[in-house]
């Protein structure tokens, strides 16, 4: 029986270039592209764009409109967060909740063995279990992204670009006639929000602008903020103020709908409260002491001891204490390039 696999398909490089590995493989491919946003021109040209790519290749394609579902489980999450003075993440949230587990379930529905995306990613099976493990091009390593995969979906997912470098995705692509793809822009930012300006999509969402008062640590009005989701911790520039010392972003408080302000030294945090967490492995993580954590896509994973309190939270011990650290970020823990798990902070100090 030939390989069946339900491949993600956003008409970029990535996932196109994934269809292009999966059939010189011998799978047979059936592509699906979700509509998530309200962002109508830019849902054309994806569906069209996949469209396209599959009718070239000719495989299947369907498209999905999972809008209501987006909206129930992301948005909502998203707007949320920011009412509470927190960092969301979607992309952590709708991994696990939306994007792959509806690619389980039209999986499922084909009768396809297996399912891909384009994510720069690997898989690794160690004493017996699946792991996301880090990508081997740094630079486009997307594994922070994937820490709250649970085992059903890693023991169907196949992720052929985590071996090869983003340079040789391109290539591989304009060898094969596919020129134009090769040569397309990486989409940046959040992907429901046009030209990524997340204020006017919050206030367009009811989230309206307070202001409110910036205060020192001891309680202090500094001056007046035009808003709590306008700012982030660890900001300097922007504030609107003038003190006569640098001061930071140190804690948001929605509740009274102040801002402490602090300095820089007073940033850095020694230990750090997740919930919703989601580990592998909990044996792993007993008899291993040390991880590292990495709680910014772009930043250098920071060593640090892992405490299970329960099912739901744990107490993240840092090694060397780690700046502007917000409430809401995801927070992805690592053994060496393996993605043990993650949660959400909950809580600083």
């Amino acid at each position: 029986m030939r390989k069946r696999v339900l491949l993600g398909m956003s008409g970029g490089v990535d996932s196109s270039v994934v269809a292009m590995m999966l059939q010189n493989d011998g799978y047979e491919v059936i592509g699906v592209t979700f509509v998530f946003s309200d962002l109508t021109e830019r849902n054309k040209i994806i569906v069209s764009e996949a469209g396209e790519l599959a009718e070239k290749l000719k495989i299947e394609h369907i498209v999905v409109d999972l809008r209501e579902e987006f909206n129930k489980h992301i948005i909502h999450y998203f707007t949320n967060e920011y009412k509470k003075g927190n960092t969301p993440f979607p992309c952590a949230k709708c991994n696990p909740e939306v994007k792959f587990m509806n690619l389980l379930k039209y999986a499922n529905k084909l009768d396809c063995n297996f399912i891909a995306t384009g994510h720069y990613a690997r898989i690794l099976l160690h004493n017996g279990k699946k792991f996301i493990l880090k990508g081997v091009d740094s630079e486009k390593d997307q594994s922070f992204f994937l820490w709250g995969l649970n085992k059903e979906i890693l023991d169907r997912l196949i992720l052929p670009l985590g071996s090869v470098h983003k340079k040789d995705t391109r290539n591989y692509a304009n060898n094969l006639g596919f020129s134009k793809l090769s040569n397309k822009k990486d989409s940046l930012g959040v992907c429901f929000i046009e030209g990524n300006n997340y204020r006017n999509f919050l206030e367009l969402k009811g989230v309206k602008l307070k202001p409110g008062n910036f205060i020192n640590k001891d309680g202090d009005t500094l001056g007046q903020h035009t808003g709590i989701f306008n700012y982030t911790i660890g900001q300097r520039r922007g504030l609107g103020i003038n003190l006569n010392k640098p001061m930071f972003v140190y804690e948001m408080n929605a509740e009274r709908n102040e801002i402490v302000l602090s300095e820089y030294n007073d940033l850095y945090k020694n230990l750090i409260t997740i919930n919703n967490v989601h580990i592998v492995d909990k044996e792993d993580v007993i008899n291993k002491k040390i991880f590292t954590l990495k709680i910014r896509y772009r930043l250098q994973n920071t060593p640090c001891k892992l405490e299970l309190l329960n099912e739901n939270r744990a107490l993240i011990h840092l090694l060397e204490p780690l700046a502007m650290v917000a409430k809401g970020q995801a927070a992805v823990l690592y053994d060496g390039d393996r993605v043990i798990g993650g949660g959400f902070i909950e809580s600083c100090e």
